[in-house]
């Protein structure tokens, strides 16, 4: 009972401070915008192919999440509060609350994201769910990874460009199954179809979240 309190009382914190600030949503609703509209009007989007299609919404999705997930940490950073924090709630509950925090957010950016394409292309005639689905085990995906290496980095000079070499490696992989799965359900694929690809992407979240769980007492301790 006490870790999920305090694993709520972490996210509800992150919130909070991202309500009141917003830095991390304007940046993240920014990019994407602009990222979508150069598309539509850099890109004949009616002859916009599946495959391309994948590729460009995972991409955009990456690089909007990499902006503000990297920020993970910071706040406690900037405002010296992170060893108070370290002191006062031990590593896996702050783990869960910021990892809850950013899959929230992630989702959303993904959503909008989606929402953006779909409505300037206009290209999208798959299946609802299955795109759902792949939204929610990608943006997991992302906030697995991203909240262990923001910890790792979270008192570097130099943390947006530490955290996107060390992230992107370990996201190839997610970002090729998405790719490879999200080309079906656009070009009309059915959630059955794309089984073998969210049994991996599931996997890939099983493994990032339960290796994240075990070292990032290390990381929070020391």
């Amino acid at each position: 009972m006490q870790f999920i309190k305090s694993s709520i009382a972490i996210f509800r914190k992150d919130l909070q401070l991202e309500l009141r600030s917003r830095y991390a949503f304007n940046t993240v609703v920014t990019f994407v915008a602009a990222a979508t509209m150069v598309m539509f009007f850099s890109l004949d989007t009616t002859l916009l192919s599946p495959d391309l299609y994948s590729g460009l919404l995972w991409i955009i999705i990456l690089f909007a999440a990499l902006a503000s997930l990297a920020r993970s940490f910071v706040m406690e950073t900037d405002q010296q509060t992170f060893d108070l924090l370290r002191l006062n709630t031990p590593g896996l509950p702050v783990y869960t609350g910021k990892l809850l925090f950013n899959f929230f957010f992630t989702f959303a950016v993904s959503l909008l994201t989606a929402l953006l394409f779909a409505i300037l292309t206009g290209s999208f005639e798959g299946e609802l769910l299955p795109l759902l689905i792949l939204l929610l085990l990608g943006s997991l995906g992302f906030s697995s990874v991203s909240t262990l290496i923001a910890s790792l980095v979270s008192r570097a000079s130099q943390k947006g460009a530490i955290f996107s070499v060390l992230c992107l490696p370990l996201l190839l992989p997610l970002i090729v199954l998405l790719s490879d799965a999200t080309r079906e359900v656009v070009s009309g694929g059915t959630f059955f179809e794309i089984a073998e690809q969210t049994a991996a992407l599931v996997g890939y979240c099983g493994v990032t979240i339960t290796l994240s769980i075990m070292l990032f007492d290390y990381v929070w301790t020391d």
